[in-house]
């Protein structure tokens, strides 16, 4: 019998379609090896090593204490909210059509709120090993498990977390209508924060501040801590034998009870001391995260102002040069006198040199 030995290369298989798009599909996933496209024929392949992709320095971190190179003051900017981008109104357009539009960008603008706090809950999950060496987050934070930057990561990731079920069935229900049923009643502790828009931000504040000023107006509180507060301290020592004037102002001005109860006149000190002294202790360890990580000239404008509000002061109107000068002065009346007694005050009357 007569036997024809062909060539290799016509016996060898023709690569089909489908084998090409399944190795075009792994090449676009970025394997860590991949082979030249060309080689001659005999030759083994040549492996070359790439690069491993780049994680955040948060994300990357597991180990006992924050990475060195990491922003361990300022936490992530997905923490807040998002740049807020409406489309402007064409006078030719149907004003139907322009609101149209501009409810897409609100819902463009919630969904992007949305993705970050789930691209948050999965940098904070890599925080969790070391604030559980601790009985509580701001124990961890004083300890130097976390540094700042990741405790308010996790902090906020927490509550962000929490408000999803209910903002989801709001913005279920009212859809593009969703930011004016924020605004106009009131429902800025449903929607998370990264979910908050300029307006809803703003009005929140105004309203914080009004009741801020109409404490002090009124003469709510007529006397302060004084020479009773422990310099460098908290005050929270003498909480329960603290006058109610001066509980309902520290609660009012921090924002921890509805303005329901400054309607019926009837301030809830029943549940401030407990309120309080959970707002207090998160002032007194973030104080010492400020200090010992870059001091107030490294918060970044808009950590500052979230900083600022969480003091008792007001920031609606003020430049970022002055939150930074009275966030100093705050720092440096610290050493003199307690927090209970810093919030009893306007800060003209904070003790200085």
């Amino acid at each position: 019998m007569l036997s024809i030995r062909l060539p290799h290369s016509l016996c060898a298989p023709k690569p089909s379609i489908i084998s090409k798009t399944f190795l075009c599909s792994l090449h676009s996933q970025s394997l860590p090896f991949t082979a030249p496209a060309h080689r001659p024929y005999g030759t083994k392949p040549h492996l070359v090593a790439r690069p491993p992709p780049k994680r955040s320095p948060i994300a990357a971190t597991t180990s006992a204490h924050p990475p060195k190179d990491a922003d361990t003051l300022n936490p992530p900017a997905s923490t807040l909210p998002p740049p807020l981008t409406l489309p402007t109104r064409d006078p030719a357009d149907n004003r139907l059509v322009s609101y149209f539009r501009i409810g897409k960008a609100y819902v463009a603008f919630y969904k992007s709120g949305v993705k970050a706090i789930y691209h948050n809950y999965t940098l904070a999950k890599q925080i969790r090993p070391r604030l559980a060496q601790a009985p509580s987050p701001e124990q961890a934070l004083r300890d130097g498990l976390v540094s700042r930057a990741e405790y308010h990561l996790a902090r906020r990731t927490q509550n962000d977390v929490s408000r999803i079920p209910l903002f989801a069935l709001v913005l279920l229900i009212c859809g593009e209508f969703t930011p004016l049923v924020v605004v106009f009643m009131g429902l800025t502790g449903v929607v998370p924060r990264t979910c908050h828009i300029p307006r809803q931000i703003e009005a929140a504040q105004r309203k914080l501040e009004e009741r801020r000023r109409e404490s002090f107006r009124d003469g709510t509180v007529t006397m302060t801590v004084g020479g009773g507060a422990a310099a460098g301290g908290t005050g929270l020592d003498g909480l329960q034998d603290l006058p109610k004037p001066i509980l309902a102002h520290v609660g009012r001005s921090l924002g921890l009870y509805s303005t329901l109860w400054d309607r019926l006149r009837v301030p809830p000190t029943f549940l401030l001391p407990r309120r309080i002294r959970s707002a207090v202790e998160k002032i007194d360890v973030d104080d010492l995260a400020i200090g010992r990580e870059g001091g107030v000239k490294g918060l970044s404008e808009e950590e500052l102002k979230v900083a600022a509000e969480a003091r008792g002061l007001d920031v609606v109107g003020k430049p970022s040069g002055v939150l930074r000068s009275v966030l100093e002065m705050w720092m440096q009346a610290r050493k003199r006198t307690s927090i209970i007694d810093l919030l009893s005050r306007r800060p003209s009357a904070w003790p200085q040199r």
